[in-house]
């Protein structure tokens, strides 16, 4: 008998533990629910909805009151065996107790797939995926490994999300767009069959949206009560040592996941205190940074409460504050790519084309950011009328491998600029491939059309200049 055999005769075997868990989760006595939870999944370790989805549940609430990690000696006593089962308890086990850690994510999911429990592999592989998605820089690895766990359940259309998602923050790399390309070949083959997963999918989203509500950046929903402790504890060791700067940025990092702005602003005044007795820059970054996080509410505040008129006044202030910021920052690190990005999509929505032009032609050597800086490049161009150096910049863009979306906005720029020059057929041809991957993409048909009726015009005599009207 297989383990996948042994594991799928167990039904039904840890019922009596999961009936208890559930009542001694109620009375908030989160350590021993996780034991009998536990206990459950030892003898019946493919039950997702019955033992590990409540597990979690619980493991969040307890870590949200404060749960501490496990130690030293339990990591020792938990590492991997040979026996699968107890395995996959014993990293269910550290998970519990450190729900966040990606790493013990891992081990539960190596664990699951070494006894051949489709259920809970698929279980954890949607929970690494949601997680990745509210990182503001998701792992390369963890989403490359999420790739090859939902290929191998033939779950292609998430493997294809994780994959998508990994080529946003590494656009040109080879190993990625491989992979892609086989997913998608893959995912034509069964395209039926994914369409009905999709549906599954949405059926069962609020499984998904509970997880996500007890999850933020850090993978963990934390209350009042428990950020307060933290901000607590992370002060007074600020106060003991005010010059290390790990205590600096720890008391800070509390103090800003209260997302209050009278926290934000004590944090401000800690990091301007560092910043003159140390003269270290990275503090007046981070000032600069919570203070476009503040505009940023500012702005979304006025906007959702219908004032328009403030809204884009506020827009156009916090502009002005960023290009200010950003072009301290490449002053203070003039080799770093991401800053030179970032000042030169600033110039570019401030209207200083050739400024934006210098900087992004710096952060294109960067081949993280090389399509982005491209398009703006290209665009800057178009707005100053040089449409010429547009076109040629947007082609080269187009010959590296991308993601459609990313091609999109990149064809749809290109039609734009062979429209302004009277090439009326290549900016219809450019359109039309837009048309064919998204049909609703900006005014794409009404250009398509546009240009049809010209030409058509000029085809029958009737038409004077080929430069369409704008």
């Amino acid at each position: 008998m297989t383990q996948a055999e042994s594991a799928s005769s167990t039904k039904g075997k840890g019922k009596a533990f999961f009936e208890r868990a559930e009542q001694v989760a109620t009375t908030g006595n989160w350590d021993f629910a996780i034991e009998l939870y536990l206990e459950g999944i030892q003898r019946e370790p493919d039950n997702v909805e019955r033992g590990h989805q409540p597990l979690r549940e619980v493991s969040l609430k307890r870590k949200a009151k404060g749960g501490k990690g496990p130690g030293m000696i339990e990591q020792l006593k938990r590492r991997p065996g040979r026996d699968g089962v107890k395995n996959l308890v014993n990293a269910e086990y550290l998970l519990s107790k450190d729900p966040g850690s990606i790493a013990y994510m891992e081990q539960v999911l190596k664990a699951a797939q070494k006894i051949e429990v489709k259920e809970v592999q698929l279980w954890l592989c949607k929970i690494l995926l949601e997680a990745q998605k509210h990182m503001e820089k998701p792992h390369r690895r963890v989403l490359l490994m999420l790739t090859r766990a939902f290929d191998n359940l033939e779950e292609y259309g998430r493997a294809s999300q994780a994959c998508e998602l990994a080529l946003q923050f590494n656009p040109d790399d080879g190993e990625l767009r491989d992979i892609m390309r086989g997913l998608s070949a893959k995912f034509t083959i069964k395209k039926g069959r994914y369409e009905e997963e999709e549906r599954e999918f949405t059926e069962n989203v609020k499984d998904l949206e509970k997880q996500q509500d007890l999850m933020q950046q850090d993978s963990l929903v934390q209350d009042e009560e428990y950020l307060l402790e933290q901000i607590k504890e992370a002060r007074q060791e600020y106060l003991e040592n005010p010059k290390v700067a790990g205590k600096i940025n720890a008391v800070v990092d509390a103090l800003l996941k209260m997302e209050n702005e009278s926290y934000e602003n004590e944090s401000i005044d800690i990091l301007s205190k560092a910043h003159t007795d140390s003269g270290a820059y990275q503090f007046k970054m981070r000032i600069g940074d919570i203070r476009i996080r503040q505009m940023t509410r500012r702005f979304r505040k006025l906007r959702d409460s219908g004032d328009t008129d403030a809204a884009n006044e506020q827009a156009r202030r916090q502009l002005a504050f960023e290009l200010e910021e950003y072009q301290e920052r490449a002053n203070n690190y003039p080799t770093d790519l991401a800053v030179k990005y970032e000042l030169g999509r600033r110039q570019f929505l401030s209207g200083r084309y050739d400024d934006a032009i210098a900087s992004l032609q710096q952060a294109r050597r960067d081949p993280r950011r090389s399509l982005r800086a491209m398009n703006l490049i290209g665009q800057a161009f178009t707005k100053k009328g040089w449409y010429a150096e547009a076109a040629d910049t947007l082609e080269k863009a187009l010959q590296v491998e991308m993601t459609e979306e990313r091609a999109k906005e990149l064809r749809y720029n290109l039609g734009d600029v062979l429209m302004r020059q009277g090439e009326l057929a290549k900016a219809q041809q450019q359109f039309s491939l837009v048309a064919q991957i998204d049909y609703n993409f900006r005014d794409v048909r009404e250009r398509v059309e546009v240009i049809r009726r010209r030409l058509n015009e000029l085809s029958s005599g009737r038409g004077g200049s080929a430069e369409p009207k704008e």
